[in-house]
């Protein structure tokens, strides 16, 4: 691969089961060392490079590894490292940095002159900059006027968009040698603080991240809307012939489905029987609900956007679990739902499949349901509707004669 820098340690990734760490020191073509350093690592360096190979940091952005030889140039050993690395750059200089403070003199001074002198030699520079500084920096504008003078050698400068804070500080050299880290161009980072720093050869990582880069958002660009390629469906209908066992106690007891038809508390009732349904639809207690496909199924606005939609269905569903005690809920990320029924002590009556289509919980008033279930439930142990007076319903089922009579008439 040509030159390496000393004490660079091999680790090859292709298998990440196994990490080989051994340390190596490969000459240049003049027989020289071209980076210093010593082969032997401390503690520090190991976790720093196992911390970079482990595959939950890897996960999100690629689904390999690739090999790689890795120094630790962290605190002081950076920018000598660094230095070296930018003088013997052949190719092309690409950096992505949170902050850049070159004053007239100092070590970020002699570091941009280094870069001067890169483009000299017909090396290509391209700067990444952060243009939403944190409070205290200065505005990307004065930022950028040290670098003038590189500007008018030919460098070229990216300004990332004001809507997003890149925070970078990372380096890449021929397309082949990697730094990154924490480390900021400033005299304080270079000289005083602890900053961890990691040197890397391995061309397939810095193909990668200069790809990264090419993608990045420049400043000019409009903040496009994220894109909502599909919008939430309802949920999956029950299949024909479905029956819906439902228990007694929903009715007889005064504290569920009486309590929210006195609270008008429609949704809440429509959600629990749509839940009902898609437990005897998977044959469980416990499910995965999406948010946005159940706020559709209950009739929201589809004008509404995708968080609002989600906000309503967390309030109804906590309504459920901690007003009612019919359920148990736990949220992932805000988008989707684990639902647990609970389970209800005495008998059930059975309803069938198409009461609980969407189209007819949300068309139909409160009362018409309610008084639709209480006569299920009568016949389900052997009387009618019609054989019981109103008053004698209203006192065993705790709603009002009115509401009663409303349903009667839908």
């Amino acid at each position: 691969m040509g030159q390496s820098p000393s004490g660079a340690v091999p680790i090859f990734l292709k298998a990440p089961k196994a990490y080989t760490l051994k340390s190596n020191r490969l000459l240049g073509k003049n027989g020289t060392v071209p980076f210093g350093g010593s082969p032997y690592f401390s503690i520090i360096s190991v976790l720093i490079i196992l911390a970079l190979c482990f595959p939950v940091f890897a996960a999100d952005q690629a689904n390999e590894f690739y090999p790689a030889k890795v120094k630790d140039i962290s605190d002081r050993a950076y920018e000598p490292a660094v230095i070296q690395l930018l003088d013997n750059a052949k190719e092309s200089i690409v950096m992505s940095m949170y902050m850049v403070k070159p004053n007239e003199s100092g070590p970020v001074y002699l570091l941009v002159k280094d870069l001067e002198e890169a483009l000299a030699r017909g090396v290509s520079v391209e700067i990444y900059l952060n243009t939403r500084p944190d409070h205290g920096m200065p505005p990307s504008d004065i930022m950028i006027q040290p670098l003038q003078s590189i500007i008018n050698k030919g460098a070229k400068i990216y300004k990332f968009t004001p809507h997003t804070r890149l925070h970078d500080k990372l380096i890449i050299v021929d397309s082949r040698y990697v730094v990154d880290g924490s480390m900021n161009w400033s005299v304080a980072a270079i000289k005083s603080n602890y900053e961890s720093a990691t040197l890397i050869d391995s061309p397939e990582l810095a193909k990668a991240k200069l790809t990264r880069l090419r993608n990045f958002p420049l400043e000019g660009h409009e903040k496009k809307p994220k894109e909502r390629p599909d919008r939430p469906r309802a949920l999956e209908k029950l299949p024909e012939g479905t029956i819906v066992s439902i228990s007694k106690e929903l009715l007889d007891n005064k504290s569920y489905f009486a309590a929210m038809l006195k609270a008008q508390a429609d949704r809440d009732m429509n959600m629990y029987l749509l839940l009902l349904a898609e437990s005897a639809r998977t044959g469980e207690k416990e499910f995965f609900v999406p948010l946005e496909d159940l706020a559709v199924t209950l009739g929201v606005s589809p004008e509404w956007t995708d968080t609002a939609m989600r906000r309503q269905m967390i309030k109804d569903l906590k309504a459920l679990e901690d007003k009612y005690k019919l359920i148990n809920v736990n949220f992932s990320y805000g988008k989707d739902a684990w639902v647990e029924l609970k389970d209800l002590p005495g008998a059930t009556f059975k309803i069938a499949g198409d009461f609980f289509d969407s189209t007819n919980l949300v068309g139909k008033s409160q009362p018409a349901k309610f008084v639709f279930l209480m006569k299920a439930l009568l016949e389900a142990e052997g009387s009618s509707l019609e054989q019981i007076p109103v008053k004698d319903l209203s006192k065993r089922f705790g709603v009002s004669q009115f509401s009663i009579r409303k349903g009667l008439r839908e």
